[in-house]
C-alpha cells in the first residue's frame, strides 16, 4: 500500500486496519498511548496549537510527528529543542506495537503494550501503565513512573525522578541527580542503580532474599530497621538464604543515600 500522510490543524479521527510500529513525536499537550486486542489502530486528535501535526502510515509503520524533525535517537535532536507548538492526541493500537516514542514537554500515558518499547521525555511527565516487555527509558529533567509493570527496565536520567513498580526481574538505572524509586513484587533477579547526589529507595516483597553491594562516598544508607553508620566506600550484605533463587543488588552513589526496605508480612 503507497504511504498515506495529513497534516491535520484541528480535531480529526482516523482509523488503520493495520500498524505493527508506532513512532510518535510530540511537542507539548497531552498525549495517551491504550492498546487494544484488534489488529487496526485509531487516532483521535482532539486539538491542535501552532504548527500542524502529521499522521503518515506506510506499511503498517504509523507515524505521529509534531516536529517534524526526522530523529533516531530523540534526545539527541529535541534536548535543547524550543517550541510551543501543542496537541491532543489519542491513539488505540494493537498490543503487540512495536514502540518508539519521545515527547518534550507534553504529558503522556502508555498503557497494556505487550511488546518491548523506547519511551523518551525531555520535560514531561510520563506514566507507563500495565506494560509487558523490556522498557528503555530516557529522561532529561522529566519524571517518568512505571506502574504494574512485566518484564525488564533500563532508564537513563538527568534530573528527572524514576520511579518503578512491578514484576520487574531485571533494572538498570543511571541518574545524576533525580530520585529512584522502586517497589519490586515476585522475585528480581538483578537491579544496578547509580547516581551523583539522587536518592535510592527499594522496597521489596516480604522474605525476598537479597545480597547487598553499596558503594557511596558520603550518603546514609538504611537496610531494613537498621541504619548502617560508617559507610564510606562500599557495603556488602544479606537478607535471608542466598541459595538458588535471589536478588543481586547493587547501588553506587556520590551523596544520595541508599534505602531497602522489605514489606511486612501480612496474616
Amino acid at each position: 500500500m503507497a504511504r498515506e500522510k495529513w497534516l491535520l490543524d484541528g480535531p480529526k479521527t482516523i482509523d488503520f486496519d493495520r500498524v505493527r510500529s508506532l513512532k510518535v513525536a510530540l511537542i507539548s499537550g497531552q498525549i495517551d498511548i491504550v492498546a487494544h486486542d484488534e489488529p487496526g489502530a485509531r487516532v483521535e486528535v482532539h486539538s491542535v496549537r501552532g504548527k500542524p501535526l502529521k499522521v503518515s502510515i506506510d506499511d503498517g509503520v504509523l507515524e505521529v510527528d509534531h516536529p517534524q524533525l526526522g530523529w533516531d535517537n530523540f534526545l539527541d535532536v529535541f534536548a535543547y529543542f524550543k517550541g510551543d507548538s501543542s496537541a491532543e492526541v489519542s491513539i488505540m493500537v494493537p498490543r503487540d506495537v512495536a514502540l518508539k516514542f519521545g515527547v518534550v514537554s507534553a504529558s503522556a500515558l502508555i498503557s497494556g503494550v505487550e511488546t518491548d518499547a523506547k519511551i523518551s521525555t525531555v520535560n514531561g511527565e510520563v506514566v507507563i501503565d500495565g506494560v509487558t516487555g523490556a522498557l528503555d527509558l530516557n529522561s532529561v529533567n522529566g519524571e517518568v513512573l512505571v506502574r504494574d509493570h512485566t518484564g525488564k527496565v533500563s532508564a537513563r536520567t538527568v534530573s528527572g525522578d524514576v520511579t518503578a513498580a512491578g514484576a520487574i526481574d531485571k533494572l538498570t538505572c543511571d541518574s545524576v541527580s533525580g530520585d529512584i524509586f522502586l517497589d519490586l513484587t515476585g522475585m528480581p533477579d538483578d537491579v544496578r542503580v547509580n547516581t551523583v547526589s539522587g536518592a535510592v529507595t527499594m522496597r521489596l516483597a516480604a522474605g525476598t532474599p537479597a545480597s547487598y553491594r553499596i558503594t557511596t562516598a558520603s550518603g546514609r544508607l538504611h537496610l531494613d530497621d537498621s541504619d548502617i553508620t560508617g559507610v564510606h566506600g562500599t557495603y556488602t550484605g544479606k537478607y535471608g538464604e542466598l541459595s538458588e533463587n535471589w536478588l543481586e543488588f547493587k547501588a553506587n552513589t556520590v551523596s544520595g543515600n541508599v534505602s531497602v526496605l522489605h514489606a511486612k508480612v501480612t496474616a
